[in-house]
Formats: structure tokens, C-alpha cells, sequence
């Protein structure tokens, strides 16, 4: 067994115990809508790698050998923002440098990537449950004329809904959150439809071991692609999952560090990335 399917197979099996402690399968964004003034930012370095590629022609786990190898640094900034009467402001912001590597030259590109802004507005905010719709802007900053690019450059919007759980099992806590919604391209109306999620457990006092799942599927044929064009994300289908630990320092302050890695994809490269950072709440 290759390195890559004990990689796999590893999170996989993390992940489907750390979903069985949280009680549902999938989760991801923050439904609990923070009030007037106050918030949340993460901080987060991302080291991605790849250097093999999944099928151009269906949607599988199975990877091969690339001719090109990826490396990025990306510098991410993360926040909400509560604005009152059940709105908040919400963001992710990013800044990378991407190198591309072939057997007979070496491309890269620095700058930032495309940026996504949003509003957030809560519908049922209970203290074991809430769920709330976000509409996010994906604004194109990235670089696009370079290779490799960085970014769509492209606007898109992208309506949200946003659930989640928080559980107490005596000194333990559990939560889990989902967002789902189509990302939709206002240039062409190319659509991808997008889920992610996240479970967290704290076994002990001040530490909490979390479990992510991000999907993508592109469901316009018409999507930009590598072959006639830079601006090759339009086309994005890919499963990454990911398992992370989070220390609270203080109750407002958590270091975090986190590894991911793509499970399944098509016609895109496969790889992993390690992730660390600390979040602020305010």
C-alpha cells in the first residue's frame, strides 16, 4: 500500500470515529450569529503539496504520477463580525505564493487569491441548535495572466445555509456544523455545488479534536478548463477531508494546527496541507 492510501485510509477511519462521536455525518461554517461588536478572526499558514493528479475523466480516489509538482503558501485571514439584530459580517481573505515545477522549468506566481465577503443573518439561535443563510461575494483579486494562477478572476456569488449542534456529555463537549449552496459564476452562470462541515470533540479540558469535509462538483459542462484557459478553477470537483487540534490558551484565545488531505477528484492534482494558525474571539 502506497504512502498516499495509508494516508487515506488513517483519516478515514478518524474522521468516521470522531463523526460518530458528534452524532451526524457532515458540518462546517458558524450558525451561531454573534452579537453587535463582537466576533471571531483565525489566523491560518497553509503549506500545500502535490504532486500527483487525479482522473480527467470521472470523479475517483485513484491518483497518477503528474509531470508537474504544486507548492503553495497561502496566509489566510478568517473572521465574523456581529452587526445587531441578528446580522454579522462575515470574511476570508487570502494572500499565497504558488510554485509549479516541470522536468525542464520552474513557474511562480505571488499575490492574492480570490477574496470572499459576506453577510450572515440568524434564523433559529437557540443554545443547542441554530442555523442561518449567508450570501458570500467572490471577489477576483487573484492573478490570472501568470503561470501557475492564482485565482478564478471571476465574480461569483455563493447563498449559503448554515446549521449546527453543540452538546454537552458531562465535562465533554461535542459540535457540529454544515453549509451547503451552490457557487454560481456571474460571467456564464457556470454552477458548483459545495458542502462543508466540520465535528469537534473535547475529550479533556482546553482541547478539541475536529474533523473536516469539503466537497465540490462542478455542474456546468461549459466551466473553463486547464486545456483552453488560465483560469482553470471554474472546474473544481474534489473531496478533501482533514483532522485538526485546537488548545484554548484562554477562553478567547486558540492556537490551532490542522492536516488535510484530497480524498477524491477529477481532472485536478492531489495533495495535502498542513495548517496553523490561532483564533481570536472578542
Amino acid at each position: 500500500m502506497d504512502t498516499h492510501r495509508k494516508n487515506l485510509l488513517i483519516l478515514t477511519l478518524v474522521l468516521v470515529s470522531i463523526c460518530c462521536a458528534g452524532w451526524v455525518r457532515h458540518a462546517h461554517a458558524q450558525p451561531w450569529i454573534p452579537a453587535a461588536g463582537s466576533g471571531k478572526v483565525k489566523a491560518t499558514v497553509r503549506f500545500y503539496h502535490s504532486d500527483r493528479l487525479f482522473p480527467q475523466t470521472s470523479f475517483s480516489a485513484n491518483t497518477h504520477p503528474t509531470h508537474s509538482r504544486l507548492s503553495e503558501t497561502q496566509i489566510r485571514l478568517d473572521g465574523e463580525q456581529g452587526l445587531g439584530h441578528g446580522w454579522a459580517f462575515v470574511y476570508e481573505l487570502r494572500a499565497a505564493r504558488l510554485i509549479k515545477s516541470k522536468p525542464k522549468a520552474t513557474y511562480s506566481a505571488t499575490g492574492l487569491q480570490d477574496q470572499q465577503i459576506g453577510l450572515s443573518y440568524g434564523l433559529r439561535q437557540r443554545a443547542h441548535f441554530a442555523d442561518a443563510i449567508t450570501v458570500n461575494a467572490i471577489v477576483p483579486t487573484g492573478r490570472t495572466s501568470t503561470t501557475p494562477q492564482l485565482g478564478v478572476g471571476a465574480l461569483a456569488v455563493e447563498p449559503d445555509y448554515d446549521v449546527g449542534i453543540v452538546h454537552h456529555f458531562g465535562p465533554r463537549l461535542v459540535y457540529a456544523s454544515l453549509s451547503v449552496g451552490p457557487r454560481i459564476y456571474v460571467r456564464n452562470g457556470v454552477t458548483q455545488a459545495r458542502a462543508s462541515a466540520v465535528v469537534g470533540v473535547s475529550p479533556i479540558q482546553r482541547i478539541t479534536i475536529m474533523g473536516t469535509l469539503f466537497f465540490s462538483k462542478t455542474l456546468a459542462s461549459n466551466a473553463l478548463a486547464i486545456s483552453t484557459t488560465p483560469n482553470a478553477s471554474e472546474f473544481y470537483n474534489i473531496l478533501r477531508g482533514g483532522v485538526g487540534l485546537e488548545y484554548a490558551v484562554t477562553k478567547n484565545i486558540r492556537p490551532l494546527i490542522a492536516y488535510e488531505i484530497d480524498l477524491a477528484g477529477q481532472s485536478i492534482h492531489a495533495g495535502s496541507r498542513l495548517v496553523a494558525g490561532v483564533s481570536w474571539r472578542y
